[in-house]
């Protein structure tokens, strides 16, 4: 879809949206970031992944990468709360490799791989440096951790400190703690973290989607009006 035909759609389904909504679009999209971004490897327990989901939505981290090696992730609705359907999801399931391919995919998106563990003592989370460039952080099973495929892969280890006797946090804590962090020092920061007009755009269009009743039928009817269908 072209750009002009895209804004012509936007304008015709905020007719159908409330003013509130629209107004939270925009407050929501001022604050949404991709400089930092999310891989959840393998992750079996679904509430735990959901819970993830929900602490990027109120963090303003737009995308989530779910690998699926040997368990499909299913949201949780009961612990995401909606949280899934403002995210971009973006699913590696179709090849052998998918942990390779998301390292590959991220890596081709100018992402650092961050493998998140306690097990290296490489950087610890208050100096993790922002500014060499956007991040992606991946996180593993509680049982399992991060696949030595990843661990071989990654560019940069990165640990939380702790001070009890519990070996790690559990997967919803750890990036809830890590994301927290970042973002707060990534909005002090003068890095330029926000998105782009373009990608503004594409959110517009698809979170209007999600909140207009019957989009589907129409967006059907502004096609047949603009003669395309």
């Amino acid at each position: 879809m072209d750009d002009i035909l895209k804004n012509q759609l936007i304008g015709y389904l905020s007719g159908f949206a409330t003013q509130n909504r629209l107004e939270t679009f925009e407050e929501v999209l001022t604050n949404r970031t991709r400089y930092l971004t999310v891989a959840l490897e393998n992750i079996f327990q679904g509430h735990n992944a959901s819970a993830v989901l929900r602490s990027l939505d109120c963090l303003g981290i737009q995308d989530a990468h779910i690998i699926e090696n040997e368990y499909e992730y299913r949201v949780n609705p009961d612990v995401a709360l909606g949280a899934s359907k403002w995210l971009t999801l973006i699913r590696y399931n179709t090849g052998v490799e998918n942990t390779r391919a998301a390292i590959e995919s991220l890596k081709a998106m100018g992402y650092r791989i961050v493998a998140t563990t306690p097990h290296t003592r490489d950087v610890s989370l208050p100096g993790f440096d922002l500014n060499r460039g956007k991040a992606a952080f991946f996180f593993g099973t509680e049982l399992e951790g991060l696949s030595g495929n990843l661990m071989e892969n990654a560019d940069e280890f990165l640990r939380i400190p702790m001070y009890g006797f519990t070996e790690s946090f559990n997967i919803s804590v750890s990036a809830a703690i890590v994301f927290y962090e970042l973002v707060n020092r990534l909005r002090c920061s003068s890095i330029a973290w926000g998105l782009s007009e373009e990608e503004k755009q594409d959110l517009r269009l698809e979170w209007l989607k999600q909140s207009v009743k019957h989009s589907g039928l129409l967006i059907k009817r502004f096609m047949a009006d603009c003669g395309i269908i």
